[in-house]
């Protein structure tokens, strides 16, 4: 987990500008598909208390509080991450977010106390116990409360998942030497064109895992937690989703007794 928290505290992510409409847009476009995965929308966010655990740079936080949030707890362990998002609440002015510096994995999470609402998005997949991480933040759901986790799916990762393997053998395990190879080579034009900050999240991060629904449902059966919704195209036959362009699903789910 050093690693990891060495990395996002030089490389933060994600990096979403949102200084036009037209970005505005697709940054709402994309939370309200996270929603959607637990069959609610913006409305109900209103007064609600809301963890976005791993928060990263807080483009998810900022919108939740813009959106009728009684009060959001942003967590994350990089200081790098949180010092952008410190920038983005003294800029939108905003006095129901609050900011913790928290480890998933090390840390006390009970503190914290309980949410009505949780949501852990391309987080776990990078800790060294991801069930571990959602067993934690799920304790801290309300009853009748609901979660939404986003982790790396294990089929529609693949092409990512082979890529990763060539860099890292091939090149180096140095995230500034992958990054250099992939901006300055011949061989890999097509990487040029990609924000810096997507390519070191999606080549460059020293672990991640990957999931797949079955597995996660388990996860939330053992907590209490009734599957709601989620994002996957193929649920059934899950290797189909090796087609698929999005490599990370969400699913939601509300904690029963």
């Amino acid at each position: 987990m050093q690693k990891i928290k060495e990395f996002y505290d030089l490389h933060q992510y994600p990096k979403a500008n949102q200084y036009t409409s037209n970005q505005k847009r697709t940054n709402q476009k994309i939370i309200t598909k996270i929603l959607r995965s637990a069959n609610i929308t913006e409305k109900d966010l209103m007064g609600k208390r809301i963890l976005d655990i791993g928060c990263g740079t807080g483009e998810k936080s900022i919108f939740f509080a813009k959106n009728g949030a009684k009060e959001v707890v942003s967590v994350d362990f990089s200081l790098g991450q949180l010092s952008e998002l410190e920038k983005k609440v003294k800029k939108e002015k905003l006095s129901n977010i609050t900011i913790e510096k928290k480890d998933i994995i090390k840390d006390n999470l009970l503190d914290l106390k309980k949410f009505d609402l949780i949501f852990c998005l391309g987080v776990l997949h990078h800790t060294e116990n991801p069930y571990l991480g959602f067993k934690k933040i799920s304790s801290l759901l309300k009853n009748d409360g609901i979660i939404v986790i986003g982790l790396y799916h294990k089929y529609s990762r693949l092409r990512y998942r082979i890529q990763r393997f060539f860099l890292r053998t091939l090149i180096s395990k140095d995230p500034e030497k992958i990054i250099n190879f992939l901006l300055t080579s011949k061989f890999t034009k097509k990487f040029k064109k990609a924000p810096i900050s997507t390519l070191y999240d999606r080549y460059a991060v020293p672990y991640e895992s990957y999931h797949t629904l079955k597995e996660i449902k388990k996860w939330f059966s053992k907590n209490n937690i009734k599957p709601i919704n989620n994002s996957l195209k193929f649920k059934k036959i899950e290797s189909l989703n090796v087609l698929e362009k999005k490599t990370i699903f969400f699913i939601g789910g509300k904690r029963f007794i």
